[in-house]
């Protein structure tokens, strides 16, 4: 079964127009065929009008047998009362004397032969043609007009296969514009210039666009509403907990640090969740600007050396490139960060962590490499799902994924996760952002110039 509309209607418009030229070729060479034959019946008549009129005296009395193309048309004249033909173009061939006027078939020599007799007073005149002379004639000239048609076929399927193809050219265009739809991305679709039979399905998907947007936007303002409103208590707990650190007895101190621990922990799952919604929220005219990426990528090392140095870890930038991006930086700085503190968070102490830049086509890309146990593969798909931990005995909230992707969407960008790939344990985390073009080009002009 043939899924692809456009396939459907190169396949079903060709195979119509294809019965449709067989149709006609079939119809012409039988017409051509009728056509041709008529044309040579006129042959016979005009011959024999011709010999009617005096042709008949030219021809030769006695001519030498074989002397006459098998092709040509044969004449014989028959006066009253004569036994053999008063004159004739070959004296092998007998045709029947007293054959009917007009047209007939007869057998002569053991061929058909298509014969035209023609009676007048002072003479009976006879020119007739063999039958398969008159076949190879009207067979080459019906074949002639089936070329145009052999020709034209190809030519009519690589038309429609064109036709076709632009015709669905704003379909396609359509569709990219859907797979581009996404949380940071909930624009409607052009209607202007649609045609009016998908016109009702785009207003279908711009109602549901619509009703995406409205439900994601509550979605975030709740959580950002909620996040706000459990930030005050959680800092009044913070404040008791530490108004009370000198009075807990010492019997106490172990589950009393634990309190402190969860508050802490709640604490930052607030501040995620507001960034979260933050990196959810739409553009709304938010002042963009030039991103040095290779000084994000520096200052994400910087804010999370001191804990790779306490724990022994070697982390540092292996390539670096020179790239900017157009965004808001702290957006750009904390999805870096992101990926670089889930590194060191997986990483066990004394290892590794590689941060590399490439250019890839129209994209920039970071790369976080680390050595940690990696993910069971089953599980890659899930990694940015909100609340989603691939380790629960790793301490975080499962939200720091989900906000790198969303400010990867959010600029036109993608982020990746998966285990490496050259033998040892560890992740590749990496995320690309669209490069500026234009003011990447016009920067590196002036300062070759300078």
């Amino acid at each position: 079964m043939i899924k692809s509309l456009r396939n459907q209607l190169v396949v079903a418009l060709g195979l119509l127009v294809s019965v449709i030229g067989v149709a006609q070729g079939i119809s012409s060479y039988q017409l051509s065929k009728t056509g041709m034959s008529a044309l040579l019946d006129m042959r016979l008549e005009q011959v024999a009008a011709r010999l009617r009129d005096g042709l008949a005296y030219a021809l030769p009395k006695n001519p030498a047998r074989g002397t006459q193309d098998d092709r040509d048309v044969v004449a014989v004249v028959w006066k009253p009362n004569d036994p053999l033909p008063f004159r004739t173009t070959d004296p092998s061939l007998h045709f029947p004397r007293d054959a009917k006027p007009g047209f007939s078939g007869v057998v002569v020599n053991d061929e058909d032969w298509r014969l035209f007799t023609r009676q007048e007073p002072t003479m009976t005149i006879q020119v007739a043609q063999r039958s398969s002379v008159r076949r190879d004639l009207t067979t080459e000239a019906a074949t002639l007009t089936l070329w145009p048609i052999a020709v034209l076929l190809p030519l009519v399927w690589i038309a429609v296969v064109f036709v076709v193809r632009r015709s669905l050219r704003q379909l396609n265009q359509l569709g990219a514009e859907v797979r581009a739809i996404d949380m940071g991305h909930l624009q409607p679709l052009p209607t202007v210039g649609v045609p009016t039979e998908i016109a009702p399905f785009i207003h279908s998907i711009n109602t549901m666009i619509e009703r995406l947007a409205t439900s994601i936007e509550k979605e975030r303002k709740f959580i950002a509403d909620a996040a706000h409103e459990l930030r005050t208590p959680l800092t009044a707990l913070q404040l008791q907990a530490d108004n009370l650190a000198p009075h807990i007895a010492p019997g106490n101190q172990e589950r009393f640090q634990e309190l402190r621990k969860g508050i802490a922990r709640s604490g930052k799952l607030i501040v995620q969740l507001l960034r979260l919604a933050r990196a959810d929220a739409p553009m709304n005219g938010a002042p963009l600007s030039r991103v040095d990426l290779a000084e994000v990528v520096t200052g994400a090392v910087a804010d999370v050396l001191p804990i790779a140095i306490a724990r022994g870890m070697d982390i540092g930038a292996e390539e670096m490139v020179s790239a900017h991006v157009r965004a808001v930086e702290t957006d750009i700085g904390m999805a870096v960060k992101n990926l670089v503190s889930n590194a060191v968070r997986y990483t066990p102490d004394g290892g590794t962590i590689d941060l590399r830049m490439r250019r890839d086509g129209g994209m920039v890309w970071v790369d976080v490499i680390d050595d940690g146990p990696g993910i069971d593969e089953a599980l890659l798909p899930r990694v940015f799902d909100r609340f989603f931990r691939a380790n629960p005995d790793v301490e975080g909230s499962g939200l720091g994924l989900s906000i790198v992707k969303a400010i990867a969407a959010r600029y036109g960008g993608d982020v990746t996760l998966k285990n490496r790939g050259d033998g040892r344990s560890g992740i590749v985390a990496s995320i690309g952002f669209p490069v500026e073009e234009v003011k990447e080009s016009a920067a590196e002009a002036a300062s070759a110039s300078a």
